[in-house]
């Protein structure tokens, strides 16, 4: 590797290693700096939603992806103590009516799907960033071994924790919600088709807090997340080690379905939720953020990483489009950021509607079709990032600024 080059990606996770091969797809050379001595994704299932895998397709990931991807077919939802159906969100009509599919994926096999794409000779491993210098006609990038990397133009795609994000804009702060999450990964064997109704893909929602499972692999294991009010955990992270007996008692009096997957738990990681200011802070002059570097957002729409796709595909359109990195830069956050201040908006409204301690009020709701457990999430999976990569998208008013 030479110590220049035009185009340098910080961060090998999802949001770089999509930056890079939509870069790539527009013959624009890039770098990959990942802090990690191998590619690896902590947490156990990412979720990709139409109109993110429209523009998985169009960076030439579509095999890749469906190779490893778990068409769901919609989620199930039920009360977390009676057992009682809620509702259902068919994905399948989803898709006809959207014109891509809905895919759960293993992160470790989506990964390695984003990585196949790309030559692996451009990916630099065992390089965790400690500064950065921003200079007239270049930016100056220096990692922990030591290595200096002097690059034209950066994407900063280093995770929630950003380093770059912290070096232009200071600490931002993140805000604890009151809400915790629990993670298991289960063997699909070892888990009864009937515990996991009739679609594969559960929800039981209870006053303060809801648990989803759904199959990942073709059914080879059973992905479980749950997320609920409280004040006993309060640090954020992804891999910190649980209880399996303390995660069981958030959940009191389960029925039986749930009680029975809630039996099969013997390993588990927990973590705090927090927010982070909506900001206009993606970015200046030679460095922009995409993915959680630029927007960080709840679980609750399992928006994170199709926002993160959607960044790259645009940001590659845009840098093709412009002959200045500057100035596409510069598009790619007018266009980006309206839509993705209304998905952060909408994931924080979702879970007020998922944890109403109010279930009769809650079940009204859902039946009038004045609220659903899903949110109004049409006009997220009916975008077109191909068709509308230059166009500033429409937002409801309920989620706009």
């Amino acid at each position: 590797m030479e110590p220049n080059c035009r185009m340098a990606i910080v961060g090998g996770g999802l949001a770089g290693l999509a930056a890079a091969n939509a870069l790539k797809t527009f013959g624009i050379a890039a770098e990959v700096f990942e802090a990690a001595p191998a590619l690896g994704e902590i947490g156990a299932a990412v979720n990709a939603s139409p109109q993110a895998v429209k523009a998985l397709r169009a960076i030439g990931l579509g095999e890749k992806v469906a190779a490893v991807g778990h068409l769901s077919p919609g989620i199930y939802t039920c009360n977390m103590q009676t057992g009682e159906f809620l509702e259902f969100n068919d994905r399948h009509k989803a898709a006809a009516r959207f014109g891509a599919p809905y895919y759960t994926f293993h992160r470790a096999d989506l990964l390695d799907a984003l990585a196949g794409g790309l030559d692996h000779s451009t990916i630099h491993l065992g390089h965790r960033l400690t500064g950065i210098e921003e200079r007239t006609d270049r930016v100056v990038l220096a990692f922990d071994n030591g290595a200096r990397v002097e690059a034209e133009h950066v994407i900063a795609a280093d995770g929630v924790r950003s380093v770059i994000r912290q070096a232009l804009y200071g600490s931002d702060n993140p805000t604890y919600t009151g809400q915790m999450v629990w993670r298991s990964l289960l063997n699909g064997s070892d888990v009864p088709e009937e515990v996991m109704g009739p679609m594969g893909h559960m929800q039981w929602a209870g006053p303060g807090c809801h648990f989803i499972a759904y199959y990942i692999r073709q059914k080879k294991q059973v992905n479980i997340v749950t997320q609920e009010d409280t004040d006993k955990w309060v640090e954020e992270g992804w891999s910190t080690r649980g209880d399996p007996d303390e995660m069981r008692l958030s959940f009191p009096n389960p029925e039986p379905r749930l009680k029975q997957l809630l039996s099969l738990v013997t390993t588990c990681s927990k973590w705090g939720l927090f927010t982070r200011p909506l900001t206009r802070n993606w970015g200046r002059g030679r460095i922009q953020l995409v993915g959680d570097a630029a927007h960080a957002m709840l679980p609750n729409a399992g928006q994170g990483a199709c926002q993160a796709f959607e960044d790259a595909y645009i940001l590659g359109r845009w840098l093709d489009a412009c002959r200045d990195p500057v100035k596409a830069f510069a598009n790619f956050r007018r266009v980006r950021i309206p839509r993705v201040h209304g998905v952060q908006r909408l994931s924080l409204a979702n879970a007020r509607f998922k944890h109403m301690r109010d279930a009769a009020a809650q079940r009204q709701s859902v039946s009038s079709g004045q609220g659903s457990f899903h949110g109004s999430s049409d006009w997220v999976w009916g975008y077109d990032p191909v068709s509308e990569w230059d166009k500033e998208p429409a937002v409801p008013t309920a989620y706009a600024a």
